[in-house]
């Protein structure tokens, strides 16, 4: 009979340790992750966005993808079916990899322009001389200039005040394809911006009384109206 020894006996009782202490950490890592798992609930398939989705898009079943995400992890109102989506309104814009909520979408059957607008907005259109021709879902600053009268000097030119700034970060629903007028002063095209109800207003009396310009803003400072009026 073979006889070990006692180093031997030694490194067997330290693997066999070694390997229990190696099973309860596994298991205890195991009973943990299966805690978490339950507490973050069951993983369910919810919609995302497969590319940025700007204001007024319509969706299409390309613009859609989906991700198993758990219950606990999911924003409020994501739809979990690629069809309660497509063919929809995007009413507030979605950037590439977004949940896809109902509240980015106008109700069914609502289409153009009315499906694009929020509760409270409205869509107003301006006319601008010459110069920028922002695309559809970009930002702009709306800038009217107000004439008032030959200047001192008799030299027959107009005076006009400091530019004021009408809308700031609007978002662009649509510009016109071709040039609305020409004259001295040049082409002119129209542009529609998503507002509010005092930005309609005001840009109204710019339009009335005054020459309104464009400045395109960064994305990031684009001001979707919640539809509550300022005072």
């Amino acid at each position: 009979m073979l006889r070990r020894s006692p180093r031997a006996l030694g490194l067997w009782a330290a693997a066999a340790a070694l390997a229990l202490v190696t099973g309860s950490i596994v298991t205890g890592d195991l009973a943990t992750l299966h805690r978490r798992a339950h507490t973050f609930g069951a993983a369910q398939p919810v919609v995302v966005a497969r590319r940025a989705l700007p204001l007024g898009a319509t969706v299409t079943p390309a613009d859609l993808g989906t991700r198993r995400v758990h219950v606990s992890q999911q924003p409020r109102a994501v739809l979990h079916d690629r069809d309660d989506a497509v063919g929809r309104v995007v009413r507030v814009p979605l950037v590439r990899d977004a949940f896809v909520s109902a509240r980015n979408l106008a109700p069914r059957g609502r289409t153009g322009l009315a499906g694009a607008l929020p509760e409270g907005t409205r869509a107003v259109r301006i006319v601008v001389e010459d110069g920028l021709r922002p695309p559809t879902g970009s930002a702009v600053d709306v800038y009217a200039s107000f004439a008032t009268g030959p200047d001192a000097l008799g030299t027959g030119r107009t005076v006009t005040t400091p530019a004021t700034l009408v809308a700031e970060g609007a978002v662009v629903l649509a510009t016109d394809d071709g040039d609305t007028t020409s004259g001295s002063l040049g082409s002119t095209h129209g542009v529609t911006l998503l507002v509010d109800p005092d930005q309609a207003a005001e840009l109204a009396y710019a339009s009335a009384r005054g020459t309104l310009f464009l400045a395109l803003v960064p994305p990031e400072d684009a001001r979707v109206p919640t539809g509550l009026t300022r005072r």
